[in-house]
């Protein structure tokens, strides 16, 4: 009720009051008429009458104005608290002097729905802030005392503190999309600070006043290089309008590229006025064409069978297998390269071809020669191959020493390769996948960076995909034993190589993508063209080097979020709905929730009849932190 429109409450009042008095006219004109007066009489009775009634009129006049100044001083009390989380605040200190606790445990799926009833005032306080032009009015107080350092500082707001959000700020690309606006909202509620970048001059508008907002095109580089600056994360919520070809790469792959470059580079500049190398980025392991002493750091050192005791090809492989390490390949018609080039031909289907590295040798600068494999999180190569198979390997000291693999597969085109230090196996592994058998590998220990002495590359005949008729046997009639000689084109390889850096090590997401998996949408030539392009931001983003986390909602629903129990999985197998509310949850919970680093997932609502999906587990506790053991049984680095 407005100030100017009274309660039903209020009405109660001022009406039983009036009744009260009239009641008590009638009986002062009874005893007026039994009275036998005269004349004089009734005019004196007549004006008694009139004084009542003038008494009723001043009675429900001033109970009007009694309880029309309670209520001014009500709300002039409870204005702000009744319409922020303040109230809930003060309510939670009383509870807690009085030693009682009005906090009882939540599962997380009750979360979302609590924290909007207890918000829903603050949220309607805040629509003014879109307002073009106003006067100041109790709206600036509802927010200044919302975003208030002793509201939103982590110490009393339990409710929803957010650990080091005071010393978090976060560029929201997208702000004013259907996820992005809840996200800010979230993020300011949490005790974060806000950036956003939106398209158009009209979105500045739609923004709380506490958010700095910049406007331009996502692959406006030097927009983003002053949106960014001083920021910690970003998320980029970013879709484009159409299904045009050029858009879409437009937002969903060079927009990426241009935003993770530029946290990159800003990270950078703060490294460099430290006088030293920032923690986020990568560092340069060997620059295959700038380092000088490249062809004596890298030999040829491996060209065998993979079963050495099958010495049938041994005598032969020595011979006919042809490596080579240079900037120029052995094929008379191959073209020379700028970068040094590993190529030749192996003999048998069992044939490897390795070139390697001491570690002594990696780094650059003050660092060279002194890299170490532990702080690092894997490597990453640019290269150009010829479309087969290479492995990247790792190999200890001494005889004893044991050699990690970890396959690729090349386009033949110049590329970007990303293999973290978790994708290393053994090379038994790989010899008991390529023999067809089950070879107990189980209990052989992980790789161990300390003791790992040399990194190569290999090439492996028998790793490549092969026709069924490449053979002799079954198709010209040779001999069986002919069968162990393979394709020619399986048998050839070359592979240009630019550099290899080491990928940096941390313990929470850089950066966070809203991507899409395509669910809901029509097969087709627009799909298609929406999930390529999705796939390449997504590529970019994780080679860049940065602590990724990549989310792929369902599709996507206007409700409000935290009323259904969310599901988490990977391998593109969802079909479900799910609200921007609860997307915009998951970005926030995974800015600083160590399960969330460099991983892709797809999350939706679960399905309400069968589907095959577990259903998130209940979480018991305050945190509410549902997402770290959803992210648990998540593959990284997918």
């Amino acid at each position: 009720a407005s100030d100017t429109t009274p309660t039903r409450a209020h009405t109660d009042i001022v009406m039983s009051t009036v009744a009260a008095a009239r009641l008590a006219v009638p009986g002062i004109a009874a005893r007026a008429s039994g009275d036998a007066r005269p004349r004089a009489a009734r005019s004196t009775r007549r004006v008694e009458r009139e004084k009542a009634a003038a008494a009723v009129q001043m009675m429900g006049r001033r109970a009007t104005l009694v309880v029309t100044r309670a209520t001014d001083e009500k709300d002039a009390r409870t204005s702000i608290d009744d319409e922020t989380v303040s109230e809930t605040v003060r309510r939670r200190r009383e509870a807690a002097k009085q030693g009682k606790d009005n906090s009882p445990t939540l599962n997380p799926l009750d979360l979302g729905r609590r924290a909007r009833q207890l918000t829903d005032g603050f949220f309607k306080g805040i629509t003014g802030l879109t307002q073009l032009a106003r006067s100041p009015s109790i709206d600036e107080a509802k927010y200044d005392a919302v975003y208030s350092a002793d509201l939103l500082s982590g110490d009393d707001l339990t409710e929803y503190e957010t650990p080091n959000a005071r010393f978090t700020t976060v560029l929201v690309v997208g702000a004013a999309g259907r996820v992005g606006r809840v996200l800010v909202r979230k993020l300011l509620l949490r005790g974060y600070t806000v950036k956003a970048l939106v398209r158009k001059e009209s979105d500045r508008e739609l923004l709380p006043d506490k958010v700095q907002a910049y406007v331009g095109d996502v692959s406006d580089a030097k927009t983003l290089e002053l949106a960014i600056s001083g920021v910690n994360k970003v998320v980029y919520c970013a879709r484009a309008k159409t299904f045009m070809s050029s858009e879409l790469a437009n937002v969903d792959a060079e927009g990426v590229r241009i935003a993770a470059k530029a946290l990159q580079d800003y990270n950078n500049s703060l490294a460099s006025r430290r006088a030293g190398r920032s923690q986020k980025s990568k560092q340069m392991l060997y620059s295959f064409a700038k380092f000088r002493d490249v062809f004596d750091d890298w030999t040829v050192d491996e060209t065998r069978l993979v079963n050495p005791e099958d010495g049938r090809w041994q005598a032969a492989a020595e011979v006919a297998q042809r490596i080579f390490f240079d900037k120029e390949s052995d094929e008379s018609d191959s073209k020379s390269s700028s970068y040094p080039t590993f190529s030749g031909y192996v003999f048998a289907k069992t044939g490897v071809a390795q070139i390697s590295c001491a570690c002594d040798a990696l780094g650059s600068g003050d660092a060279a020669g002194t890299v170490v494999l532990r702080d690092h999180e894997g490597v990453l190569l640019r290269l150009r191959g010829d479309g087969k198979r290479y492995s990247v390997v790792l190999s200890e000291g001494g005889v004893e020493g044991r050699t990690f693999i970890a396959p690729f597969a090349t386009t033949g085109k110049w590329q970007i390769v990303r293999i973290p230090f978790s994708q290393f196996r053994p090379e038994v592994f790989n010899r008991a996948y390529n023999s067809g058998g089950d070879a107990e590998v189980d209990a052989v220990a992980p790789v161990d960076l300390n003791a790992i002495e040399r990194v190569g590359l290999r090439f492996e005949a028998r790793n490549q995909s092969r026709s069924a008729g490449a053979g002799t046997n079954g198709g010209g009639g040779g001999p069986e034993w002919m069968s162990e000689l393979d394709a020619p084109s399986n048998n050839n390889f070359e592979l240009e190589l630019e550099y290899v850096k080491a990928l940096p090590k941390g313990e929470e997401t850089d950066f966070v993508l809203v991507s899409c998996g395509g669910a809901g949408l029509p097969d087709g030539e627009d799909r298609d063209k929406l999930v390529r392009a999705k796939r390449d931001g997504e590529r970019t983003l994780r080679n860049s080097g940065l602590g990724y986390t990549i989310v792929r909602p369902g599709q996507l629903l206007e409700e409000p979020g935290g009323n259904k129990a969310l599901v988490f999985d990977q391998g593109n197998r969802i079909s479900n709905y799910i609200s921007c509310a609860d997307v915009a949850d998951v970005c926030v919970k995974a800015l600083h929730e160590t399960e969330a680093r460099n991983k892709s997932f797809d999350v939706c609502f679960e399905a309400e009849v069968g589907g095959a999906y577990e259903k998130v587990a209940m979480v018991a506790g305050k945190s509410n932190n549902y997402l770290a053991p959803a992210l648990a049984v998540l593959e990284k680095n997918t």
